[in-house]
């Protein structure tokens, strides 16, 4: 597969460096002017400044978003979570599973990765199984590892696809396509787990509360999307929105912007509305096997560890996984990393005792290590051999 990945050369554009052209001649260098020499108001110099305050305010913030992250996942696995359950009898819970278990949690895990790399060939015509894997691998490593990376591992994916032979337009339509179906999957999970729910007498507030939101959330985006898929009219209206911002912004910093803005968003429209009608149902019914085999990783789990269905039964279990992706939504922590593990727990330990609840926290780590953590080794070493092999097959050419 690593072969595979590495055939096609890396396409290099040194657009990276543009942003460095002029920056040389800063008061007080000996640029043209001479050392020290005084610079005229309203000269470009001043234009750097914005500039290199935004970058060091988004700095900031990401550090604030790296500690705010690292602060709750702490504060949930030292202080909370042995609260709820205790570390030790959950380890003894997942040490004593039988090997036909074992067996089954590591066949449904494989089909959990294969179903998401179905899901991204879905949206991204030409992009075969295996590159789909490293791409979902090397990107969701970062992912899970780098709080706020969800634009580091969307960078990583692009890194890929170029070097493939996708085009920027190709890549944008791909990541606008999968990540609503994505949110779509998310918002609408709610009310089938509802639906199970009250089929069985069991659909509680919370559950209700969260189908309202979701089903809200999920009709107004669809809404929007149909709205702007449907009228040429409506895309425009957003490009010359997109085009006066875009103006407005390189205006602050002396720049010439993007043109053609207007007539990029029609060509978007009609590009994804084609993809729509060939492959709409195709990717539709690949992100809900996604969410369904991610929900049975953690059924298997359950009883996997001793719970039974009159412990947690399959509607209940359904329904806290929708519950917790639903919350997940806020990036706060890495895939939800925490947030998911107390949730979850106590979603489903409610009422039961302390045996039964360290036997579902067992299974709620264990479920946890199969889908979050199990990717991110897969990942790095997928990675480090694709771009060992680029540098290999091109050495002197860009990097990836």
């Amino acid at each position: 597969m690593a072969q595979e990945m590495a055939e096609d050369r890396p396409r290099g554009s040194g657009r990276s460096h543009e942003r460095h052209e002029g920056a040389a001649d800063s008061p007080g260098s000996d640029g043209p002017s001479g050392p020290g020499s005084a610079e005229p108001a309203g000269s470009t110099s001043g234009a750097v400044r914005p500039e290199a305050e935004q970058e060091r305010r988004r700095r900031l913030r990401h550090r604030l978003t790296q500690a705010l992250a690292i602060a709750v996942i702490i504060a949930v696995f030292a202080f909370i979570f042995p609260r709820i359950a205790s570390y030790g009898a959950a380890w003894r819970v997942v040490s004593s599973m039988t090997a036909p278990w074992i067996l089954a949690l590591a066949g449904v895990t494989v089909l959990n990765l294969v179903v998401n790399w179905w899901f991204i060939t879905a949206c991204l015509p030409g992009l075969g199984l295996p590159r789909a894997a490293a791409m979902n691998l090397s990107s969701t490593a970062v992912a899970n590892t780098v709080p706020g990376g969800g634009a580091i591992a969307l960078g990583v994916s692009w890194n890929m696809a170029s070097a493939w032979g996708f085009s920027g337009e190709q890549f944008t339509l791909y990541t606008l396509v999968s990540g609503l179906w994505s949110q779509f999957a998310k918002f609408g999970t709610p009310a089938v787990a509802l639906i199970a729910l009250s089929a069985v007498g069991s659909a509680n507030r919370s559950l209700v509360l969260a189908t309202i939101l979701g089903t809200a959330v999920f009709l107004a985006a669809l809404g929007a999307v149909i709205a702007a898929l449907h009228s040429d009219g409506f895309m425009a209206a957003l490009g010359r929105a997109a085009q006066r911002f875009m103006d407005w912004l390189t205006g602050l910093f002396h720049r010439q912007g993007p043109r053609h803005v207007e007539r990029g968003f029609l060509d978007f429209k009609h590009q994804a509305a084609h993809l729509l009608a060939t492959r709409g149902w195709l990717i539709s019914i690949s992100v809900l096997a996604s969410d369904l085999v991610g929900w049975l990783v953690q059924l298997a789990c359950l009883r996997a560890c001793g719970v039974g269905a009159a412990e947690v039964s399959w509607e209940k279990s359904f329904a806290g996984y929708a519950l917790i992706r639903l919350l997940t939504t806020i990036p706060i922590t890495p895939g939800g990393l925490g947030i998911t593990e107390v949730g979850l727990t106590a979603y489903l330990a409610s009422g039961l005792g302390g045996a039964a609840t360290d036997r579902i926290a067992a299974a709620i780590l264990l479920a946890r290590a199969l889908t979050f953590v199990v990717p991110i080794p897969l990942g790095a070493v997928n990675f480090t051999v694709w771009k060992w092999l680029r540098r290999r097959d091109d050495p002197l050419g860009p990097l990836a």
